[in-house]
């Protein structure tokens, strides 16, 4: 069974076309980090029908870039991961201050995909004070 099969198929964010004209399709790995980058963006309360799914990030983006504010975030992806990406284990979350962006915040994850046996991580830009 080839490892995109266990890790699923959606529809590609933002919607576009395919080679057949019909919506575009994401699998595998490509899929669960479309998934991460959703799940850390969607405010909690904001989806229809599922109205527990989301992060608190998006509660986050007025507060001032210091060192209780990464552990806030740090904490928030680490809870919304753990809640509601169920292919993953993560290992490892680090918010640091971007070096060119005053504003804008690096938030590292490193996780283990267990069905598949392998790693990945994935760079999640986050903005603070409406950056």
């Amino acid at each position: 069974m080839k490892p995109t099969s266990i890790l699923g198929r959606g529809v590609r964010f933002p919607f576009r076309p395919g080679a057949d004209g019909r919506f575009s399709l994401i699998e595998g790995e490509d899929n669960v980090a479309q998934s991460i980058v959703m799940i850390l963006s969607t405010a909690l309360g904001e989806r229809v029908m599922r109205y527990e799914l989301g992060s608190e990030l998006p509660q986050l983006i007025f507060e001032p870039v210091n060192s209780r504010t990464l552990m806030r975030i740090e904490e928030s992806v680490r809870s919304a991961l753990r809640d509601f990406e169920k292919r993953i284990i993560v290992r490892r979350v680090v918010a640091a201050p971007d070096q060119q962006i005053q504003s804008k915040v690096n938030v590292v994850i490193e996780y283990d995909i267990p069905r598949t046996n392998r790693r990945g991580n994935l760079v999640f830009p986050f903005y603070l004070q409406g950056g």
